[in-house]
């Protein structure tokens, strides 16, 4: 029996066969040569997408003439013929496992980066630009110049094995401030009307067949809504797609726009979002034509959830790249029934925070993941070998550190005995099945719990581990992931009654009242603040520093303080707590004692590592590790990717 008939169904487009309705939307690397060309290491990333059985695979955006404008200091130069190697060996790893190739070009218009470009940032219209240079509008010559460039740019990519054209007229990017009233004050022959406003749109698609013909497809991504009054609605959206249907082969419906990042969390909807938000946009456009092929995305990963949209007709294909990130082998888990181990993206953003510039001081240029720990280091993971020489190890602490370190031992050929004090493995992860927006986190948990239970990992639980026991479980080596224990500040009264630590609130929340202080307000802090305030309560934030969860990702930071926005939570930056009463929280407000009233205090000052619980193992073996928080208390990101990394460093 084909699990999921509708979404591992192929779909034929012209002469194109594709496999299934997965499309591996465009994600791009930039941490490419100086000339804008891809590593072994961008590669690498690519085929791996290809190789877990996405039908398309995107190779992300793409310049098109560094002559009038570019947004990011690095993207891949299709303006440049000597690009074509390097473009020719990332096609060449994806068409070896039957994948089409695709890649998405775009001028930037007004999102040019004064940074990177010294030339007029060319726009629809004049007006003030968001980085501080004016926008200058297009005279009718530099349009024809640019809609060649994406023709040129198109025939180049056709030239480097690429058998699909993503034309970027969404995000705010310059197709769509044409398209959009918000950005377009033309009174010419691209302005006014939405037929004008497309014009420029229509005239790219022309020549990009023109000089490809139909060897590749032709798909377009547009915003279906801005979300912003004046600005483009759904069905406007709609009506332009009734002007691209036969023209492209297909849509893809994304939405927002970079010109007001508030819809950046629409547009790459985080976990406070319901997942396949944006599909209904989808299904709209899937409505208004009648040859074009619909793409929807929207934060999917959920198989059940990807078929029914497929098979209610809301799209063809469903896109995705986050997911992808966190597992690049999705498809092929779908298409075999292994849906129980599939990795689930967070939606914490982190990989996308790390370079979003401008709004990032220091673009690392490159894609992490929390969920992932071996996504950017392909080459090396590439190259891992199994172990020369088997060994017994013994990990101390089932959380995620400790899971995915034994996890990655076991697979290597090492015998792994894993011991965990409680009658459980999770850790810290345990909290997130009682909030609302934390089920991603949970999934993330069970997966880890399945995948010890279905390796000979031993696994004793209701086992604190001693000195004396690790000498006499006669190990190689030992890797101490022990966690941490909540830090208590030393405030009057914080042992009251009407105290509880945030970690842990959730095994307590019969002594949590109605109007609660949080003191801290770093990520752990906001994210209880907000699980709280939905769950009825009224909370207050007290936090030392100037600035709130300064500890997230840049884009799950803004979505944080949207939700305490959203909640009502108040907030009292650059204040400490002096005490605790059993009225509430008195706390230093411009230099003087104000109290906030409050049936419970909530102490969310973070954790301290159990690093001499664990330094006291380290004699007990000849090799010794110590991650996760035992080590220093971080992040998910930084438990999984140390336990894979203590998983790899024994021979």
């Amino acid at each position: 029996m084909k699990h999921y008939p509708h979404l591992m169904s192929p779909l034929q487009i012209g002469t194109f066969t594709l496999k299934n309705r997965i499309e591996a939307a465009p994600m791009a690397t930039s941490n490419l040569t100086s000339d804008a060309f891809f590593t072994p290491e961008n590669i690498y990333i690519y085929e791996q997408r290809a190789k877990g059985g996405a039908a398309i695979v995107n190779l992300g955006e793409a310049r098109i003439d560094l002559k009038t404008g570019i947004s990011h200091k690095l993207t891949l130069a299709l303006d440049n013929p000597d690009v074509l190697p390097s473009l020719l060996a990332a096609t060449d790893a994806i068409k070896r496992y039957d994948a089409i190739p695709g890649v998405e070009i775009l001028h930037p218009g007004g999102r040019s980066n004064p940074e990177y470009y010294d030339g007029p940032i060319w726009a629809p219209s004049d007006a003030p630009g968001h980085l501080g240079k004016p926008y200058t509008a297009l005279d009718e010559d530099t349009i024809n110049y640019i809609v060649e460039c994406f023709g040129n740019a198109a025939e180049m990519a056709m030239l480097g094995g690429v058998e699909l054209i993503t034309v970027h007229a969404g995000h705010g990017w310059l197709l769509h401030e044409f398209l959009s009233p918000l950005n377009n004050h033309r009174t010419d022959k691209f302005g006014g009307s939405l037929e004008n406003r497309a014009r420029i749109s229509l005239m790219v698609a022309d020549n990009i067949r023109k000089k490809c013909g139909n060897n590749i497809l032709l798909e377009y991504r547009i915003s279906g809504t801005e979300y912003v009054e004046g600005g483009l609605t759904i069905e406007d959206q709609c009506e332009f797609a009734k002007l691209l249907d036969g023209k492209v082969d297909i849509i893809n419906v994304s939405t927002g726009s970079f010109h007001f990042p508030e819809t950046t969390q629409h547009m790459d909807p985080n976990m406070f979002h319901q997942r396949g938000c944006n599909v209904y946009l989808a299904a709209e456009i899937k409505k208004a034509v009648t040859k074009t092929k619909v793409s929807a995305i929207g934060a999917l990963n959920d198989p059940d959830m990807m078929e029914s949209i497929i098979a209610e007709g809301k799209a063809d294909l469903v896109g995705m790249v986050r997911a992808l990130i966190a597992d690049p082998e999705l498809p092929n888990k779908i298409k075999t029934g292994r849906t129980d181990d599939i990795t689930p993206c967070q939606r914490c953003n982190a990989c996308l925070s790390e370079s979003f510039v401008p709004y990032v001081k220091y673009a690392s240029r490159v894609i992490r993941c929390t969920a992932n720990p071996t996504f950017f280091r392909e080459g090396m993971i590439h190259n891992l070998k199994p172990a020369t020489a088997k060994k017994r190890v013994l990990v101390v602490g089932g959380g995620p550190s400790g899971m995915e370190a034994a996890i990655t031992l076991s697979d290597r050929g090492h015998e792994v005995i894993l011991c965990e004090k409680k009658d459980h493995l999770g850790g810290t992860l345990e909290f997130a099945k009682h909030v609302s927006f934390k089920q991603d986190l949970d999934k993330l948990m069970n997966v880890l719990i399945r995948r010890v239970e279905t390796r000979p990992i031993q696994v004793m639980l209701n086992t604190e581990v001693t000195p004396d026991l690790a000498r006499d479980l006669q190990v190689d080596a030992v890797i101490a992931a022990l966690g941490g224990t909540p830090i208590i500040p030393n405030i009057p009264g914080i042992n009251g009654k009407n105290t509880v630590l945030a970690i842990g609130i959730h095994d307590h929340m019969d002594r949590v009242g109605e109007r609660v202080v949080m003191i801290g307000g770093g990520l752990v802090g906001c994210e209880e603040a907000i699980d709280l305030a939905e769950k009825g309560r009224t909370v207050t934030i007290v936090e030392m520093k100037p600035e709130l969860c300064r500890d997230a990702p840049y884009l799950h930071h803004e979505g944080v303080l949207i939700e305490l926005d959203k909640h009502h939570v108040q907030t009292y930056l650059n204040s400490s707590c002096l005490e605790i009463t059993e009225q509430g929280a008195v706390i230093s407000l411009d230099g003087k004692p104000h109290l906030i009233p409050a049936d419970t205090v909530v102490i969310a000052a973070g954790v301290k590592p159990l690093m001499d619980e664990a330094e006291a193992l380290r004699d007990c073996a000849l090799d010794f590790r110590r991650i996760g928080d035992c080590k220093r208390p971080r992040k998910v990101y930084d438990a999984l990717r140390e336990g894979f990394d203590a998983g790899t460093f024994l021979c």
